[in-house]
């Protein structure tokens, strides 16, 4: 059986259950926030606005579970790594949480300065952190789709840097093991 707390090899059920299911949910708002940006004003778009606001919600949720649970769990051994690999690690998944707290906020900011709610898991109304400013609404766009750009980029180097561990270092270090669902505990 799957240990649910990370071990010397890997980050343990729970850890693994948070990584991949943000990741697809990651990838949902990504294609849909593309979407959004480029569909013209219509009820689809509202209706699809009104999903990824709730997605948001449910990663911005995820996210901060996942950091509970971080900090109350060990982590797998990583020593055999570079300095420099470690250092990359560090700095890109500071990036990816950073980012991925930060857009769910900023998209909240966003929604209520365009004079709307957003409601935590679609069941809760968050409260206003700004007050509805219409001139400012299309900065908040922008800067929301800038983010998701940003995103993109970290998330890019993340996915790179384990399909390297994986196919072309041949996982010699065990880093795609740590994260995988089918590796040694």
């Amino acid at each position: 059986m799957k240990s649910l707390k990370a071990t010397q090899h890997s980050w343990g059920l729970i850890a693994k259950i948070f990584h991949w299911v943000l990741a697809l949910l990651l990838i949902w708002q990504i294609f849909t926030g593309f979407s959004l940006h480029n569909m013209e004003f219509s009820p689809a778009k509202i209706g699809f606005i009104g999903i990824h606001k709730i997605i948001g919600t449910i990663i911005f949720t995820i996210v901060v579970l996942r950091l509970i649970w971080k900090f109350f769990n060990s982590k797998p051994d990583t020593s055999t790594l570079s300095k420099f690999h470690r250092y990359a690690s560090r700095v890109i998944h500071t990036l990816l949480y950073t980012l991925v707290i930060w857009i769910p906020v900023q998209g909240t900011m966003m929604t209520q300065a365009g004079g709307f709610d957003v409601q935590l898991l679609g069941l809760v109304t968050v409260p206003k952190f700004i007050e509805t400013n219409f001139e400012m609404y299309p900065t908040f766009v922008q800067f929301h789709y800038q983010s998701m750009i940003a995103l993109i980029a970290v998330f890019g180097i993340h996915l790179s840097a384990g399909l390297y561990h994986r196919f072309i270092n041949s996982d010699k270090y065990g880093v795609w093991n740590r994260m995988s669902f089918w590796g040694k505990d």
